[in-house]
């Protein structure tokens, strides 16, 4: 929608690196968020959605939409980073899902937000100073058909 309306808003060559920057940060900062330590204290332990959803396919519907909520508030930050480093990069893909295999998992997983959110915040500084240099970083290509020009 902001590329319909203001393409050169978030053109890779004029604004890019800075909405990556932005967006890295951000992703960084919810890590330190009460939002996310309770979404990810819910994911990791789904516990008690079994045993409070009412009987029969409506109460685990409802148990598995209200997991599934919590597990999409415990990676919105990770998985904003991955968009600003490029959905399509395998080598940030598999990082992305290893911190998200780590948080969830490992028994002091949780503990490995506060390491994300430096990480976070320092690749965001990367991108913004050396696009060119982070290994894996997509950078957007316009398409033809889109009307931009590259």
């Amino acid at each position: 929608m902001v590329r319909a309306v203001a393409p050169s808003l978030v053109a890779w060559p004029a604004q890019g690196r800075w909405v990556a920057c932005a967006a890295l940060a951000a992703a960084g900062l919810y890590q330190l968020t009460p939002l996310k330590t309770s979404c990810l204290r819910h994911c990791r332990s789904p516990v008690h959605f079994l045993l409070r959803a009412p009987a029969g396919p409506v109460g685990s519907l409802r148990a598995a939409a209200g997991h599934g909520l919590y597990c999409v508030g415990c990676c919105a930050g990770l998985m904003l980073a991955l968009f600003a480093l490029g959905v399509m990069s395998l080598v940030w893909m598999a990082l992305v899902s290893l911190a998200i295999l780590v948080e969830k998992t490992l028994p002091r997983g949780a503990q490995a937000a506060p390491v994300l959110a430096v990480a976070l915040i320092a690749l965001g500084i990367w991108v913004a100073a050396s696009p060119g240099s982070v290994p894996g970083l997509t950078q957007p290509h316009s398409h033809p058909l889109m009307g931009m020009q590259r």
